[in-house]
């Protein structure tokens, strides 16, 4: 039974930053498993997060009263090895070396072998240990056959089977919890690799798990060998670096390699023994087999065809004019051949086999050409959710409606229901609401005057701590954080999103990253302050520190990507199109440049593709409430201290003299100056800096309108300029002032070269 030590009422868990403390249990298993949901069963809601010390490694801890008196337990960072390649593999180390704890393995009950492979290496640490074989559903789906009354004898640990997506087998690992046991098992790595190991621990201090540590050293772990660099003295280090040269010699491949090998070895030889290959293939429904071959995915086809060329010709129709007759003769081409194509290669390569409907569907979305149209489609319909619902018909009726300006009644809103496809909605009945801020405003005026310093800073328009920065954080950028973390809930759910990282792996390769960076792409694409904190994903510093480049140069957020295409659409597409060109081609570029450049190597591109399930709405509901309690945690925050730093600058004069000096700086670039203001406005908001330079330039339009050129070139560079404020505080948290300085300082002048190359090539043609 578990015990801890008596607290005070007011406990660690309700306290914004607890005092460190060994967790009594943690959840250790590879990514992907459902170790988070069960984290979650077992916790319920009392949970903080917080990074582990001195890394951006995100550490969710909880307490669970049903086992026990109660027990602190700690989600570790999924892993597919305790000899660390990531610093998330190097935090879970880092935790399980933290004194004596009990350890519960969720593993993928399909997925076997992957999972024991850390088996392994929790019995080298010697620590108490209960399996938890989850997914089991999926496993009999598949028609696995796992003895696990084997399976028990050979580890001599207890053995859990659940679904955690269901709740079922909880009450049975809550049961068998606090009876963890050491695992019984010794792997033999051969006559020199243990002699090896018993010297390297003879040098070891006593109270720690010699052989896996002395294993972790002979493997090349360097994060070991500098936390025993002060703990041992020099003489020892050298001694040990002498053992692993020595041992080194006598193999021709990396000792880390020969180690992992003969671990591998010894899992397989369980495997075999504990699993029989499926004796039954799962197979779908044959009407519902036959409904998605025949009538589904001819008919989603030619919708993915259609639409496709729908985006290609809206780029040029503005432009070029066809006749309507035409336009459409070209979207039925488009769906027809697509049709066709797909049908071709359904009925030719899967029709005929077993696979079942998911398995149809992972194929398809990894095949090498018609991945492409879907990732289209579906980044269109995320676009769609998130920068014209989401950061369109929420945002204003939220920031107009609910909140307002402090000084001017919002008149209320209206009750309606819309009929479906018709475009005709009926109003019920108005709500006379004025708006949280005209409230808010009015009570403050019958306390101070407008022009007081102290009502500026709390409702002023330009830099009001509530006006500008709760507004922005709540009313603006929370409901497309919203509906972007449940896009990407159901893209995750599904099993699509590392589909979507394994076709993208190759590109991102130039840029000196990984599939695993269009996570954190996509979601910049809601809102890059959020982007930038889920960079810590990535493995190594270098390429968190690319990913955070390109993301503050190079990728809008829905809110300014919304307005850009909505004033560049409405003059062309032709427009739009050269703007997303020179984006996408200056992230490639500075994404090369910056991999060459940097120091620091590319870790190796390692992702489970799940199968292809229909995700749980539940489930997706759960995970986005509490990644919106993760943005309103980080980023609130930063919102306020941007926006009164920016009051600070706007109450000493700051402001004005940095708009007039960058009136001369626009003025390079043919545009007005009074677009100078736009720019500035757009290190707090990016979308309002977008429409100020808009209003700037139809105010000095001539007779013809506005320019195009200067539009284009004014949303280019406002497009690489600074990040927001917001996303500037959160790169300092990340990546540190200096580092964050420096972004900076390239981005400005690189943002207006851009600008003023791309004004010198579209007046030229």
């Amino acid at each position: 039974m578990f015990k801890l030590k008596k607290k005070k009422k007011t406990d660690s868990l309700r306290r914004d930053k607890p005092k460190p403390v060994s967790p009594a249990l943690a959840l250790v298993g590879n990514p992907n498993v459902g170790k988070s949901v069960i984290f979650g069963l077992l916790t319920g809601k009392y949970v903080i997060v917080s990074n582990y010390p001195g890394t951006t490694v995100t550490v969710s801890r909880g307490r669970c009263k049903r086992i026990g008196n109660g027990v602190e337990i700690i989600d570790t960072p999924g892993i597919n090895s305790l000899i660390p390649q990531s610093e998330d593999e190097r935090v879970a180390r880092d935790i399980l070396l933290e004194g004596e704890r009990k350890v519960i393995q969720v593993l993928d009950s399909k997925n076997l072998r992957r999972g024991l492979l850390i088996t392994t290496q929790l019995a080298e640490m010697e620590l108490p240990v209960v399996l938890d074989l989850n997914m089991w559903d999926e496993c009999l789906e598949r028609g696995i056959d796992i003895n696990t009354e084997r399976l028990q004898d050979i580890l001599g640990v207890r053995l859990v089977k659940t679904v955690a997506t269901e709740k079922r087998g909880i009450g049975e690992l809550l049961n068998s919890a606090p009876k963890a046991k050491k695992l019984d098992l010794k792997i033999n790595y051969g006559q020199d690799i243990e002699a090896a190991v018993d010297k390297v621990g003879a040098i070891l201090p006593e109270g720690l798990p010699k052989r896996a540590i002395s294993l972790m050293l002979l493997s090349g772990d360097t994060s070991l060998e500098k936390r025993f660099n002060k703990q041992l003295g020099k003489e020892a280090v050298a001694d040990i670096k002498g053992i692993k040269e020595t041992l080194q010699g006598k193999f021709a491949d990396p000792l880390s390699y020969v180690i992992t090998k003969k671990r591998g070895a010894f899992v397989d030889r369980i495997v075999r023994e504990v699993v029989k290959a499926p004796t039954k293939r799962a197979q779908s429904n044959p009407f519902l087999r036959v409904l998605f071959f025949f009538l589904i995915m001819p008919v989603l086809s030619f919708a993915i065809g259609y639409k496709t060329m729908d985006l290609v010709l809206f780029l040029f129709s503005r432009q070029l004019t066809p006749p309507p007759i035409l336009d459409l003769g070209l979207n039925l081409a488009g769906g027809t051949a697509l049709t066709v194509l797909m049908c071709m290669h359904l009925y030719t390569n899967e029709l005929r086999t077993k696979r079942t409907i998911s398995e149809v569907l992972g194929n398809v979305t990894m095949h090498p050409v018609f991945a492409y149209p879907i990732i289209l489609i579906l980044l269109w319909l995320v676009y769609k959710l998130v920068g014209e619902f989401g950061a369109g018909t929420s945002v204003d009726f939220i920031e107009n409606k609910i909140f307002g300006q402090a000084g001017e009644p919002s008149g209320g809103f209206d009750l309606w229901v819309g009929v479906p496809f018709s475009g005709i909605s009926y109003t019920i009945t108005h709500v006379p609401f004025q708006g949280i801020n005209y409230y808010l405003g009015a009570t403050a005026r019958l306390v101070m005057n407008p022009e007081n310093i102290v009502y500026r800073f709390f409702l002023g328009s330009q830099a009001g701590v509530i006006q500008v920065a709760v507004t922005y954080s709540i009313a603006i950028v929370l409901p497309i954080v919203t509906f972007f973390f449940l896009a990407f809930g159901l893209m995750e759910d599904s099993g699509y999103l590392p589909r979507m990282a394994v076709m993208v792996d190759r590109m991102f390769k130039k840029i000196g990253l990984t599939g695993k960076a269009i996570l954190p792409m996509v979601l910049g694409l809601g809102c890059v302050t959020m982007a930038t904190l889920t960079t810590r994903i990535l493995d190594t510093k270098k390429e968190r520190l690319i990913i955070t480049l390109l993301l503050a140069l190079a990728i809008p957020c829905s809110a300014q990507l919304g307005v850009i295409a909505f004033i560049l659409g409405s003059i062309s597409g032709l427009y739009f199109a050269i703007y997303v060109f020179v984006i996408v081609s200056q992230l490639l570029l500075v994404g090369f440049v910056a991999s060459k450049v940097l120091p620091g190597g590319r870790s190796d591109f390692i992702i489970e593709i799940p199968p292809f399930r229909f995700p749980k709405i539940l489930n997706i509901i759960i995970k986005t409430l509490y990644r919106v309690k993760w943005f309103l945690k980080e980023a609130v925050p930063l919102f306020i201290i941007g926006t009164m730093a920016l009051f600070v600058l706007s109450e000493v004069g700051a402001l004005k003299y940095i708009i007039n000096a960058g009136g001369h700086v626009v003025g390079l670039l043919d545009l007005p100056k009074e677009t100078s203001e736009g720019f500035l406005l757009g290190f707090l908001r990016r979308d309002f800096g977008a429409i100020s330079i808009f209003k700037a330039l139809e105010a000095n339009k001539g007779a013809a309108g506005v320019d195009p050129v200067q539009l284009l070139v004014a949303l280019v560079v406002i497009t690489l300029f600074v990040p927001c404020i917001a996303t500037f505080f959160v790169m300092i948290k990340e990546r540190g002032i200096v580092r964050s300085i420096l972004i900076l300082l390239f981005i400005i002048p690189y943002a207006f070269l851009v600008g003023g190359v791309l004004n010198l090539i579209m007046r030229a043609i």
